[in-house]
């Protein structure tokens, strides 16, 4: 089947574009001393992961639990939940999924961490574990996001330290992330601000070290940032995983890997001359971070997405487009747009290759 006679809306995956967009970001890494562990929360799919893994990446990481044991499920053993897994009935799910694979979990206070200790007890398994740094916070630095996390210093040197008094919990290193930096311009903006929050992360891991404790694994770093934190003295892995699929925030804040994710629609009006209505609404792209842009068509513009529709207007006269044509639109925000799909429809070239599930999809918990 030709992709443009495929029933809309559908999410679209040019296999030719992921897999450059994989082996490059792997020939960034290569020689480097920081691992690549890709975020997986972007694409959800445990065969893109098996690619990344296959191109050199160490591992990969999980928004959720529940991402983490669909991976684990289809064979990947080498996982960091970079998130705080709070609860009885996630932290038996955990300490189950330690048992099967290397599983790696962000603490940010000592009360959870004698709670994993606790269930991995009861499990007979080990959990490895490690200190979240918020390098927003109580820093204040500029565009930095602020959320979980122990202040860095004194405060991580002492969770460290009693997370390594716990029975089948292992301390492992340090976590922390330099996101939000799409409010730069600039890429010596974004390093200036990237810069010293990996300077309070690598830090804390020598306080930590000075404490008589090893600290095996720093890890941090987005797409936003893989060029920043990849170079940095001390860090380990990063935590780049956006740019396998890439988006339209990405191409705005001057990353130029290829779009591989677009979402394809029809033409279900054409209510004026200067006016098109498709039939993908929020619920076939999101908007969280902007309006989605048409692929190759820079004269056509979406201007305001609704619950079913997608307005697009006509910036240039004298465009033929009629009804039931096709169009490709690229997600301003990948992420939270994979997230509304079952399947992915694969490409090469114009042709459809087959359908990949989107396995992770909704595994929230």
């Amino acid at each position: 089947m030709n992709a443009a006679e495929y029933d809309t809306p559908a999410l679209m995956l040019d296999m030719d574009a992921l897999e450059r967009n994989i082996k490059r970001m792997a020939d960034y890494f290569r020689g480097k001393k920081a691992n690549l562990r890709p975020h997986v929360k972007p694409h959800k799919s445990p065969l893109i992961a098996h690619k990344q893994i296959a191109a050199g990446a160490k591992g990969i990481t999980c928004a959720k639990l529940g991402e983490a044991e669909v991976m684990a499920r289809a064979g990947i053993i080498d996982i960091l939940v970079a998130n705080e897994v709070v609860g009885a009935n996630k932290l038996s799910r955990l300490a189950k999924l330690a048992r099967y694979c290397d599983i790696i979990v962000a603490v940010d206070n000592v009360k959870n961490a004698k709670q994993i200790s606790k269930f991995a007890v009861q499990e007979r398994s080990t959990v490895h574990v490690l200190v979240d740094l918020n390098l927003g916070g109580e820093t204040h630095l500029e565009g930095i996001l602020n959320r979980c996390g122990v202040t860095p210093g004194t405060p991580a040197v002492a969770l460290a330290n009693e997370i390594a008094k716990l029975k089948n919990v292992r301390f492992k290193g340090l976590m922390g992330y330099e996101g939000g930096l799409r409010q730069f311009p600039s890429f010596e903006q974004k390093k200036a601000a990237a810069t010293k929050a990996l300077n309070l992360l690598v830090g804390t891991r020598d306080l930590i070290q000075d404490s008589g404790l090893q600290v095996d694994i720093v890890s941090c770093g987005g797409t936003m940032s893989y060029n920043i934190a990849g170079e940095f003295p001390g860090v380990t892995e990063v935590q780049a995983g956006g740019y396998v699929l890439m988006d339209e925030s990405y191409r705005r804040a001057g990353l130029d890997f290829d779009i591989a994710a677009t979402v394809l629609t029809s033409v279900a009006s054409t209510p004026r001359p200067e006016k098109l209505i498709v039939d993908a609404g929020l619920k076939a792209i999101t908007t969280d971070h902007g309006l989605p842009v048409v692929k190759d068509s820079p004269r056509l513009e979406v201007i305001a997405v609704n619950s079913e529709h997608g307005h697009i207007h006509i910036n240039e006269p004298g465009i033929a487009i009629e009804i039931g044509d096709k169009l490709e639109l690229i997600p301003a925000y990948v992420d939270t747009t994979v997230a509304l799909y079952n399947e992915y429809v694969m490409t090469r070239g114009k042709e459809v290759e087959g359908t990949l599930e989107v396995a992770a999809r909704g595994k929230i918990q």
